[in-house]
């Protein structure tokens, strides 16, 4: 089953780069060591697992790769060659016919001679990957997840007991012979070309569980836990939007008890932020990634959908308001297709009038709070609604605090349970002295 995401979402979250964010979640982790390495991340990027125990399976491997710092070697050039090598298979002459070439050139001393060169470089560099994942099988210990034990089957059992020993023997050899030569490249690109792309792919998973693992580590993430029941929960504490300095931390918690959690708070108190974490922090454990936080506990989704950067459809003549209520009936067809869907709306109706945005979201949210097989995340500008809908036990009121100091107003980025009664509109209004200004030109 495919997790449910669309356009507006990733554009949302700043999952990959786009016009709206000159950042994305997903350059954080681009840090792979090979090509084929930066390929398999892109492809989990564009497939977020459904099933938990996938998820688990691929966070298994991660949590044993921190705990016990067994990596595999890997040479970008090595990989990058080799590559090259091997698709020229189909080209590659008779064993008998390249061993007297060989021959023939080493004696006349041509060493720039272009095919020589592509098969003395792609047999060392074939070796070199060879000995890499050898040595990283053979060191493997402990009790080895699924997944790993796949890697380290693949790896030596891909050849038989006699290729796996000459291979060992040539690894070992400061030079080779001709004859050597000949052979090997006979054998990578004729016998075994297919067993050297299994090979090839292992080594892109492994560059990538390992890399991701460096990434998380740096950017100071940590592994989500997918529970093992079938309750829907989401815990976490912690949490941080990765692409502010020094970004303030604040704790989210989702149950069947409260799968609606209402934000409200003034403008720039950090609402759209706070919102976007929570995306990126769902959107990475579906993933199986670190997160932004110090702990995060999690039931598997289906889905996500976020409205938070919604822009007018000018092409279609869709006013702001329209597009807003479209993306309701989005969302609530997908509801009624699919169970376990996170859905995240920023300023709910904030492109119509104050009554109309008033009894919309009144509507929106209390139908929201009676779907109980989701998780919501709704945020507002209309506190009414909030104090309106406070009788309904599963919706976790919280607001971004703003504190005045010394008559001025302080966002502290910090989420507190409750309801704000903070109103900065007009305050910031005077503060600018905008009134002034314009009784300035009536004396003009």
């Amino acid at each position: 089953m495919n997790f449910d995401i669309d356009r507006q979402t990733l554009n949302d979250l700043a999952i990959f780069q786009n016009n709206n964010s000159r950042q994305s979640i997903y350059s954080l982790f681009s840090h792979a060591d090979t090509i084929g390495g930066s390929e398999v991340l892109q492809d989990m990027f564009n497939r977020p697992l459904t099933d938990p125990a996938d998820i688990r399976e691929r966070l298994e491997v991660f949590l044993y790769i921190e705990e016990h710092n067994i990596k595999v070697g890997l040479n970008r050039n090595d990989y990058d060659f080799v590559e090259f090598y091997l698709k020229k298979h189909y080209h590659a002459k008779p064993f008998s016919v390249i061993t007297s070439f060989l021959e023939k050139i080493i004696y006349a001393f041509k060493f720039n001679d272009s095919e020589y060169y592509v098969i003395q470089t792609g047999v060392e560099s074939s070796l070199s990957i060879l000995d890499s994942l050898i040595r990283y099988a053979e060191a493997l210990q402990g009790d080895l997840p699924r997944k790993i034990q796949e890697f380290r089957s693949a790896i030596l059992t891909t050849f038989q007991p006699k290729e796996f020993e000459w291979l060992k023997q040539l690894i070992k050899k400061p030079k080779l012979s001709a004859a050597d030569m000949a052979k090997a490249d006979h054998f990578f690109r004729q016998l075994a070309y297919e067993r050297m792309k299994i090979l090839l792919s292992v080594a892109y998973q492994l560059d990538v569980y390992q890399s991701v693992s460096k990434c998380g580590k740096t950017l100071g993430f940590t592994f989500p836990v997918v529970n093992k029941t079938n309750a829907r929960e989401l815990t976490i504490e912690g949490l941080f939007h990765p692409f502010i300095t020094d970004p303030k931390s604040n704790d989210v918690e989702f149950g069947p008890g409260g799968n609606v959690c209402f934000v409200t708070g003034t403008n720039m108190a950090g609402k759209s932020s706070l919102l976007k974490a929570i995306g990126i922090a769902v959107y990475l454990s579906q993933l199986g990634f670190p997160v932004p936080a110090k702990r995060m506990v999690t039931s598997a989704f289906k889905g996500i959908i976020t409205t938070i950067n919604l822009a007018d459809d000018v092409e279609q003549g869709h006013s702001h308001f329209y597009k807003e209520v479209l993306r309701v009936k989005h969302v609530a067809e997908k509801l009624n297709q699919s169970k376990d869907i996170f859905v995240i709306f920023d300023e709910l109706f904030r492109g119509t009038n104050v009554k109309d945005a008033y009894d919309a979201s009144l509507a929106i949210i209390a139908a929201f709070a009676e779907v109980k097989t989701c998780f919501f995340v709704v945020s507002t500008h209309i506190v009414e609604v909030a104090h309106e809908l406070s009788s309904i036990e599963n919706i976790n009121f919280r607001y971004m605090e703003t504190v005045f100091e010394d008559t001025n107003p302080v966002n502290t980025y910090q989420l507190k349970a409750g309801i704000t009664e903070e109103r900065l509109g007009m305050w910031i209004v005077k503060n600018e002295g905008i009134l002034e200004i314009i009784k300035g030109a009536l004396k003009a």
